[in-house]
């Protein structure tokens, strides 16, 4: 029977640790989430001499404090050890920044095994690790690695195997800060043993500092478990009373402090001075450019725009072609060669089945090249660096840097941009993001956009439709302004770390692309396909009436919601209809609307001046605009949410807001057309 060795790998963000599993696990992983969270989970395994080794991916994180959900998945797998071996994953380029929870880890009691990752990397700026040296100073094993050049890794492996097996003990060092640190921990220990509950499960050490750095989760389990609580709890009030009048700080700073300066001091023990370095570097040069406003804003919406267009224009060809056969080509086949079949399902088949496949397919190469760019940028540095450039300004309504790359995203495509949330290390603001990218006018509504404005606006068709993206955007940020002054995070410090500029490691790109879009296929779209069937049910029954007429179960719900619609100037059940359908796709829309006028798309534009005056068409772009986003957005925020209760409250909102703007825009436009 083959021997299983779990690893965990923990490290800061970017320091390589998904790298380092795709260059161990291949595409051998599994993606989910940690149990009861959004926290996206990475599993991947490898075989090693008769061993099978399963890699944990932790959430990247910069301490095991409790204040950010991320660092609470950490910490409280860390402590539960369903474990072998700790695997640190350390970026050689910024040593000092990354020892920092080496540290954490070793006041935890975990002797973890220092991967060194890289240490390539590092040697193009002038400097070297003395890995030996290191290892002496840490008393832990230390393995140089590149991930992305797969250098290093049986090394790794063997050491892997080697601490599982108990072959090699490492014995890690107990960091020693400041007397002023130290007599505070020790006065606290000393408290703390002095009713000790049995079989107490934490480092004691660990525990006692934690509780100097005011840790929620420390400080009640504190409460719970000892009695003296309250007079241990003063006593770390006059502690911290002598620290900020010694070091004007808090105590939780000072703790900080305290730890970076001995991670500071240990690498510069370590790194060592190579060659001598220009006096200032061509990165440099670039991040004075990128990341100051007047020269960054206008190169981020450059490069947003080649991002989209070269999306765009790269999938259309494809996504047309796959359209086509999802859309002509199988129907036709189904109609011609399954003559046989009851017509209900060929029905089935046709507009339920295919369309519900097609609906998936088609997103496909639009994913998989906008993945692709993305994972481009991301690795060459430039993705951190546009996330700190628009943090200040996000900030002021809740959200951080990292909320405008999903939003822009938004503008092409939703789905996506949902996806892309998963980059965020705040699970509350990647929450309220979600929520709001579906404002985005994605490039789907604008087919309903051209119809409506060609009937009713055309003097003003660029007027209209830029309005309407604007509009888009500015109730996105008003709910998420709302939002944070409802929904409040513990306020910690937040990092934005700039990685060094290198080119793209061709082959982490096309693996991280590879596995988005097979986890798209498998999970999003087995939820398009079931509610695409669910809506041709609607269209289909009662049986021997007209797909998707008037005496359908979906043309009966048109006329129940009809009085919801006549405030906004709509006394038709055919437009309602096609709202419903718009649920599969936003273009859809327009082929529902030609379909039940029985025009087609080409006369649709007089068709519509039938049922509409230019008010409540003005009101009907406002409703198209902000209500429910597409099957394939709902389920991609399912999965990233983790329950059905998120997106279906999303639905709500987004169903209200619409509803309540079209009413205001179809009686303001009425006073003042």
């Amino acid at each position: 029977m083959k021997k299983r060795i779990k690893v965990a790998l923990a490290g800061n963000p970017n320091v390589g640790k998904t790298a380092l599993m795709n260059a161990l696990a291949g595409t051998n992983e599994k993606v989910g989430n940690w149990p009861g969270v959004t926290v996206q989970k990475k599993v991947g395994r490898y075989n090693f001499r008769g061993f099978e080794i399963e890699l944990i991916d932790l959430p990247g994180i910069y301490s095991l404090t409790s204040y950010t959900l991320e660092e609470r998945v950490a910490r409280n797998f860390l402590l539960k050890g369903d474990y072998d071996v700790v695997a640190d994953v350390v970026d050689a380029t910024l040593l000092g920044r990354n020892l920092y929870l080496t540290l954490e880890l070793l006041d935890m009691g975990i002797k973890p095994v220092i991967v060194l990752n890289k240490v390539d990397e590092l040697q193009n700026y002038g400097y070297a690790v003395d890995s030996k040296l290191l290892e002496k100073i840490l008393n832990l094993p230390v393995v140089e690695v590149s991930a992305v050049k797969k250098k290093g890794l049986e090394e790794l492996s063997e050491t892997f195997l080697m601490v599982a097996t108990k072959d090699l003990k490492p014995e890690g060092f107990t960091p020693i800060y400041s007397e002023d640190l130290e007599n505070a921990i020790s006065l606290v220990e000393m408290k703390l043993k002095e009713e000790l509950p049995p079989d107490f499960p934490y480092n004691l050490r660990w525990f006692s500092i934690k509780l100097l750095e005011k840790d929620p989760e420390v400080v009640e389990i504190l409460k719970r478990e000892f009695k003296s609580a309250e007079e241990i709890l003063k006593e770390i009030e006059k502690i911290e009373s002598e620290i900020l009048s010694r070091y004007k700080c808090d105590l939780p700073s000072f703790v900080a402090r305290e730890r970076f300066l001995l991670a500071s001091k240990l690498a510069a023990s370590a790194v060592k001075n190579s060659v001598e370095l220009p006096r200032e570097r061509l990165s440099d040069k670039l991040d004075r450019i990128i990341t100051n406003p007047l020269t960054g804003i206008p190169v981020f919406f450059l490069v947003m725009w080649l991002v989209f267009k070269l999306t765009f224009e790269l999938s259309a060809p494809i996504s047309d072609w796959i359209d086509r056969i999802f859309s002509s080509y199988l129907p036709e086949l189904v109609a011609t060669h399954l003559k046989f079949l009851p017509p209900a399902l060929v029905s089935l088949i046709n507009n339920g089945i295919l369309a519900g496949v097609g609906a998936v397919m088609v997103f496909i190469p639009v994913l998989g090249i906008l993945y692709f760019l993305m994972s481009v940028l991301e690795d060459t540095g430039y993705m951190a660096r546009a996330a700190a450039l628009w943090d200040n300004f996000m900030r002021h309504f809740g959200l951080s840097g990292s909320s405008v790359i999903p939003m822009i995203l938004g503008f092409g495509c939703n789905v996506p941009a949902v996806y892309a949330t998963r980059a965020m290390r705040s699970s509350v603001q990647k929450m309220v993001t979600m929520a709001i990218i579906p404002w985005m006018s994605c490039s789907a509504r604008l087919t309903v956009y051209t119809v409506f404005v060609a009937a009713f606006f055309k003097n003003y068709q660029s007027v209209v439709i830029f309005g309407l993206y604007l509009f888009g955007v500015l109730m996105a940020l008003l709910f998420a302004f709302i939002m944070s002054r409802f929904v409040k995070e513990e306020e910690n410090e937040f990092f934005i770390e700039l990685p060094p500029y290198k080119l793209p490691a061709w082959n982490v790109v096309f693996n991280r692309t590879w596995i988005e879009v097979r986890e798209f296929i498998f999970k999003a779209g087995t939820v398009i396909f079931a509610v695409s069937v669910f809506i041709w049910a609607l269209a289909s029954l009662p049986p021997g009436t007209e797909y998707a007429g008037k005496g359908t179960i979906v043309g009966k719900v048109g006329e129940l919601l009809l009085p919801l619609f006549e405030p906004i100037g709509i006394y038709d059940w055919k437009p309602i209809v096609a709202l419903i359908f718009g649920a599969l796709a936003k273009e859809v829309v327009v082929g529902t609307l030609g379909t039940l006028y029985g025009t087609g798309e080409s006369g649709l534009v007089k068709a519509l001046h039938s049922t509409f005056t230019p008010e409540s068409a003005l009101a009907y772009l406002v409703f198209t605009l902000l209500y429910i986003p597409c099957v394939a957005t709902i389920a991609a925020i399912k999965q990233e949410s983790g329950s059905w209760k998120f997106p279906l409250g999303v639905v709500l909102i987004e169903l209200l807001v619409a509803w309540v703007s079209a009413f205001t825009v179809y009686h303001v436009a009425k006073l003042l057309i």
